[in-house]
């Protein structure tokens, strides 16, 4: 059975898919005034099999050997109306900490945990 997972707060990181995953989370979200907003999120994420490929990576290990364990994600964004109705500031920040599958599959890219930070002024005409 494979979860529905977001890609990331600002669905530029393309990294983790919708399919061949098992992804439960948790998200919290915060709006105290019209002017502001976050949210954070955590996820899990386990192959659906240990055969699989994980998501849209292309990591697979045909034997299994990797577990199914792939690690886990955390995301969040800040969004600040800086003039309300025209002009928004955005924080976007992501990280996944690779689990043992992420680690060990035979074409697993040797480097550590994947972070992204991104920053934006979005003007609404």
């Amino acid at each position: 059975m494979a979860a529905t997972m977001p890609t990331g707060p600002a669905g530029v990181l393309a990294a983790i898919g919708r399919s061949n995953i098992d992804s439960p989370g948790v998200r919290a979200e915060l709006a105290p005034s019209k002017r502001f907003d976050a949210f954070v999120s955590y996820h899990p994420m386990w192959l659906a099999e240990k055969t699989d490929a994980f998501a849209t990576t292309g990591v697979r290990d045909v034997t299994g050997r990797s577990g199914r364990f792939a690690g886990s994600q955390l995301e969040g964004r800040v969004r600040y109306w800086v003039v309300p109705g025209f002009l928004r500031s955005e924080v976007n920040a992501f990280w996944l900490d690779k689990g043992h599958f992420l680690k060990s599959a035979p074409n697993a890219p040797k480097i550590g945990d994947t972070g992204y930070l991104s920053t934006a002024l979005i003007a609404m005409f």
